[in-house]
């Protein structure tokens, strides 16, 4: 079981920079809610979610898109973790969306793929970024096979961290104790960190009640659960001084759910290939849509619209999240990546060019 990096493995980090197209943080945390639909935090009832509401204050789109080819639980969040799709010659591989055999008998994303698939976990790990898995679902575990101290590529970067890539992996039964967990791990105050937790309320709800958005349903229910732990989250990090201003927080989904009635299988359908992606800079900003801000990088079309791996440009997909969470941290992008692997998603507006004299 990976355990927690000692300080002499960390990198001393400086305050907050900026970049040319995002600032850069301490920390970055990756939330992914399980089965969650843009349109359940849309709307004027989301006054009752705080969480989602704090965190649409900066850019966000409610049209991001999970992958061209699933949207299943398991080949999406490789995808994040990867920033590749699923299928095609760059395509991580892994569609299987039930809990990996072990790494002996093929359950790692390298005995898939044929060769080593390097993660965002890699890349942060391999610069003395402290990394951590907390999940609500025990397949997550590819994520640790495929980088453990046995399965993980050697460091070749500066000083040898190791090839274990995660320095803490938990599974845990409810939305609160992944809550509990994280704010936990945060309170250790490593000097840099990237932090993964999934919450998978919403996800069960749905297959067992169907994705009912009406106000009272149970998948409601379930999202208001979600909200609670990351207000709660948010607010943690706001009463902390060596956290408050040097977290940012990246939050989407691996799909919506709805078609058919209690899954999410067809992955042209739109209730189920539409989420949420929702980035937090450290305050709260005014809201920015994304679409429109990268209107010149990636491609704008209807929300009710599907679009195929093949097509250039892309939308904006969940698959970007890996390199984004990597390009706040002032990082490079993953080797061997295609989403974002330019990290030219822009979250801010870019200044005015200054007029010639």
């Amino acid at each position: 079981m990976p355990v927690f990096a000692t300080a002499a493995l960390l990198l001393a980090f400086s305050n907050v920079g900026l970049t040319a197209s995002a600032p850069v943080f301490d920390h970055v945390i990756v939330i992914s809610v399980d089965g969650l639909r843009p349109d359940v935090i849309d709307g004027p009832e989301d006054g009752a979610l705080p969480g989602f509401s704090r965190l649409k204050r900066g850019p966000h789109t409610l049209q991001a898109r999970t992958d061209a080819t699933m949207t299943v639980t398991l080949p999406n969040h490789v995808s994040m973790a990867t920033s590749r799709p699923v299928a095609g010659p760059n395509g991580h591989g892994w569609t299987e969306n039930i809990d990996p055999p072990a790494a002996r008998h093929g359950g790692t994303l390298c005995k898939k793929h044929g060769s080593y698939v390097t993660s965002m976990f890699d890349v942060a790990h391999n610069r003395g970024v402290t990394t951590a898995i907390i999940a609500t679902k025990s397949k997550f575990s590819i994520l640790v096979q495929s980088f453990d101290d046995a399965e993980g590529e050697m460091d070749r970067d500066g000083n040898d961290d190791g090839k274990g890539k995660v320095d803490l992996f938990a599974i845990t039964r409810t939305s609160r104790m992944a809550r509990d967990h994280s704010t936990g791990w945060l309170a250790l105050h490593p000097k840099r960190s990237l932090l993964f937790v999934h919450f998978a309320a919403p996800d069960g709800a749905g297959h067992e009640f169907e994705w009912d958005t009406a106000m009272g349903s149970p998948y409601r229910a379930a999202v208001k659960e979600v909200d609670t732990e990351i207000a709660a989250l948010m607010t943690m990090i706001d009463a902390d001084p060596a956290l408050r201003g040097r977290v940012a927080i990246i939050l989407t989904a691996d799909h919506g759910g709805g078609v058919p009635a209690k899954t999410h299988t067809e992955w042209t359908a739109p209730e189920n290939f539409n989420v949420p992606l929702l980035i937090w800079l450290g305050s709260d900003t005014a809201a920015t849509e994304l679409i429109a801000l990268n209107s010149d990088r990636r491609a704008v079309v209807p929300s009710t619209t599907y679009v195929g791996d093949d097509a250039v440009p892309q939308p904006i997909r969940t698959a970007e999240v890996g390199n984004l969470a990597l390009q706040l941290l002032g990082l490079p992008a993953i080797p061997g990546s295609v989403a974002n692997a330019q990290q030219d998603l822009l979250l801010i507006e870019p200044p005015a060019p200054k007029a010639t004299q």
